[in-house]
């Protein structure tokens, strides 16, 4: 997709009181959401390297089909940036993740019935989702935790050890920590957690 204001855009346009920093890990929260959402994610072009639609008059363009290349190109050259070069690292990161994991890729709601359920009791702007494990190679249970809140939330986990594949820094398939009881979620961040073999 190439059309309307790109996330970047979007995030500048509606929290213009949030710093650089905030608004980049919005932008990690909300891919996170997309990658491990059921269905087809679907984001658009340049997302993952924070592209941006800015006019000559300063303003984000929103409706670009007839604007020129100067708008519309995704400039690569962003990648050079250490900030650009991480959200792109964490977008590889969550794809990643996405594809080692079939029960992130359910075809019917009677799967989705089966496998995936809301933790329930969470703080205000917290959403919780669990993952039973056993859906095509997907052995072990799997926790997803969005904290959408300006400060870090507490969420208690079931029993066991839990390892951590995404934080609020990276994504991807290698284990990052492992932690058990409570696990503190970063402000404005996802935690993804799959549960540690015996």
């Amino acid at each position: 997709c190439h059309d309307n204001n790109t996330l970047w855009d979007r995030l500048q346009e509606s929290r213009k009181d949030a710093s650089k920093a905030d608004l980049i890990k919005m932008n990690n929260l909300s891919a996170a959401i997309v990658m491990t959402a059921q269905g087809i994610p679907f984001f658009q072009a340049g997302e993952e390297i924070l592209r941006t639609k800015v006019k000559e008059d300063g303003t984000f363009d929103h409706n670009s089909y007839a604007s020129s290349d100067a708008v519309n190109s995704i400039k690569w050259s962003t990648l050079d940036d250490a900030e650009y070069k991480a959200v792109y690292d964490y977008y590889k990161g969550l794809i990643a993740f996405r594809k080692a994991h079939p029960v992130l890729r359910l075809t019917n709601s009677t799967d989705v019935s089966a496998y995936v359920s809301t933790i329930t009791g969470l703080d205000k702007n917290v959403v919780g989702f669990k993952f039973k494990g056993g859906y095509e190679g997907d052995a072990d249970d799997m926790i997803i935790i969005f904290n959408a809140n300006n400060a870090s939330k507490s969420v208690q986990l079931p029993e066991g050890n839990w390892n951590v594949y995404v934080n609020a820094a990276k994504a991807g398939i290698e284990v990052l920590g492992t932690i058990s009881g409570t696990a503190n979620v970063d402000a404005i961040s996802t935690l993804v957690l799959v549960k540690a073999g015996a």
